[in-house]
């Protein structure tokens, strides 16, 4: 299993792997006038645009197209392109991500008085670094409200 943390610093959501080196970051480039929230992986920038129903759903895209996007009625992900992929979250006290019945992706929130909570990430080693940030952005509370409540 791959282990990281992820901790909200200005803007930015950092993810970190065991060495402490930067994976990749969500940032928020919210303004008054407009809401931008993309991720930073690999040298590249993918876009987010919150689409569906009361924008509860996801599109992650770059140039080439979509890549991920959510279905929150169904409770997954879905890897578009030619090696189209479906996963299965469950977002609760502790966010899971399986795909087939195999946990992929586990996220735990360590909350601290008076400071921003740290995020305890366990990513099977078939796991995506990019889906893995994606599941990141799409389960925490400090994005969209939809995040796990303690049930």
């Amino acid at each position: 299993m791959k282990k990281y943390t992820a901790s909200r610093q200005r803007k930015q959501f950092v993810m970190l792997d065991e060495n402490q080196c930067e994976v990749g970051r969500i940032i928020d480039n919210s303004t008054f006038f407009s809401l931008r929230h993309y991720i930073v992986y690999d040298s590249r920038s993918y876009d987010i645009r919150n689409v569906g129903f009361m924008k509860n759903d996801l599109e992650l895209f770059n140039s080439k197209g979509v890549i991920y996007f959510t279905d929150l009625a169904k409770e997954r992900i879905i890897k578009s392109g030619e090696e189209v992929r479906i996963y299965h979250f469950d977002l609760k006290k502790t966010n899971r991500l399986s795909e087939k019945g195999i946990l992929l992706i586990e996220i735990k929130e360590e909350r601290r008085w008076f400071k921003d909570p740290v995020f305890h990430i366990e990513a099977d080693e078939s796991a995506d670094d990019l889906l893995v940030l994606t599941f990141l952005y799409y389960s925490t509370k400090e994005f969209n409200g939809i995040g796990g409540d303690g049930d």
